[in-house]
């Protein structure tokens, strides 16, 4: 049975944190079932709770379950399956909270401002939900932020800051910083004029790719809440995953292109590779959508990962210490066990390495190991903010691709986006 649209989004702290502890009673009802017998009952019953929860709590907490759903993170299947809804929302916001703020931020009634306008959402995301309308005799797709979403991202992260600063302890990385780097990046997927101009700026650069097509922006229907673009039809990533071998090898070239192009060619990071954020259509072009988690790269940075990217693939062992001090992954060299970060980078570009690579679960598994506290270079490695945000596009594209159990050729996509530096 369908649920009651939410009125409202728990915002201030203490609401949260009694939604929090909501979350947590029901995640060890769930959990103490799998411990005494585990059954796939159970392991549903664990993706029940955890999507119920997160689902209306959006925000920062949602955004971490969209990540968990294609992650391979430990998550039994069929929990991860539950969790894979959350690529597209299920409890929305009520039709008259959404339809307020669309008058707030555009100034007029929405009868007056499209043709028509659908009351069911198509999406209920983290930061907003989408509505299918029709401007100007053309369908669009109308992306609504939710209220008060923004001082929900404070009330998590004034948890996630102790964390961070914990989670660091007695290693290189600066787990502040990096937890700061993410507060910023998410308060700036609130700003839909910002992503408004984010999603025209790749709109146009991959204007010319027959198989990348991103939406165009409606300007005159955007504002600081409000975002309005083109309707795109197309297939879900679920309903891809048992398509023909070909065809998801040739969706995923297009993902990868799509990704290294961006950062190596544009120096622009598409952050956010969760399978929702993806349409599939049937000539194999792929769709992609919400432009809120996007980055500019610093030149230098660029620079340094194509080198880094170039000596990897290679095979030039003895260009990696100078590579990673560039990038600033290793502020105390004398520390670092470089045999130990060669094997890591190898495993990292593995897909791009070999005339074919099959991405599947053992490979994805061993790269875990990396990154374990008992690694010996877990307490000498830095991972400055860009390359948080580049670790975080690829091994989220490398799930994604996991999932499609895909194998291929790829490595002449990152020499070609080497090349065209």
């Amino acid at each position: 049975m369908a649920r009651s649209p939410l009125k409202h989004l728990p915002h201030r702290l203490l609401p949260r944190a009694a939604a929090t502890t909501r979350l947590a009673a029901s995640l060890a009802k769930a959990g103490a079932k799998r411990v005494v017998r585990r059954t796939i009952e159970d392991d549903s019953e664990l993706g029940e709770a955890l999507f119920g929860e997160l689902d209306k709590l959006k925000g920062m907490a949602m955004k971490v379950g969209q990540i968990l759903s294609y992650m391979e993170v430990g998550l039994p299947e069929h929990t991860q399956r539950r969790l894979a809804k959350l690529q597209r929302g299920a409890q929305p916001l009520a039709l008259e909270v959404i339809a307020t703020e669309i008058e707030v931020a555009l100034g007029a009634p929405i009868d007056e401002l499209f043709d028509d306008f659908e009351a069911d959402p198509v999406a209920a995301a983290s930061i907003g939900q989408v509505h299918r309308a029709n401007f100007e005799g053309r369908p669009v797709a109308i992306k609504v932020r939710y209220p008060h979403v923004r001082e929900t991202m404070d009330s998590d992260f004034k948890q996630l800051r102790m964390l961070g600063k914990l989670a660091s302890l007695g290693t290189a990385v600066d787990g502040p910083a990096l937890v700061a780097e993410l507060h910023e990046r998410l308060l700036e997927e609130c700003d839909y004029r910002a992503e408004a101009e984010s999603q025209d700026r790749f709109s146009r650069l991959f204007a010319d790719d027959p198989t990348i097509h991103v939406p165009g922006v409606v300007a005159d229907r955007c504002g600081d809440s409000v975002l309005t673009t083109h309707w795109c039809d197309g297939e879900s990533f679920q309903s891809i995953r048992d398509a023909s071998p070909d065809r998801r090898a040739a969706i995923a070239r297009t993902l990868i292109r799509f990704a290294f192009r961006s950062v190596l060619c544009h120096r622009l990071l598409h952050a956010d590779p969760h399978p929702g954020n993806f349409l599939f259509v049937a000539d194999d072009r792929v769709v992609v959508l919400d432009f809120g988690c996007t980055k500019r790269l610093e030149p230098e940075f660029v620079d340094a990962l194509a080198n880094l990217a170039r000596i990897v693939i290679d095979g030039e062992r003895d260009g990696l210490r100078d590579a990673a001090i560039r990038l600033q992954l290793v502020p105390r060299p004398e520390k670092v066990d470089f045999d130990d970060l060669w094997d890591m980078m190898r495993h990292l570009f593995a897909p791009y390495l070999h005339p074919r690579f099959t991405f599947e679960r053992d490979w994805w598994e061993q790269g875990m190991k990396f990154t374990q506290p008992t690694n010996r270079n877990a307490r000498h490695l830095a991972v400055p903010p860009q390359w948080l945000w580049i670790q975080r596009t690829v091994w989220g594209l490398h799930a994604v691709l996991l999932k499609l159990e895909v194998q291929g050729s790829f490595r002449d996509i990152l020499v070609d986006c080497l090349e065209a530096r």
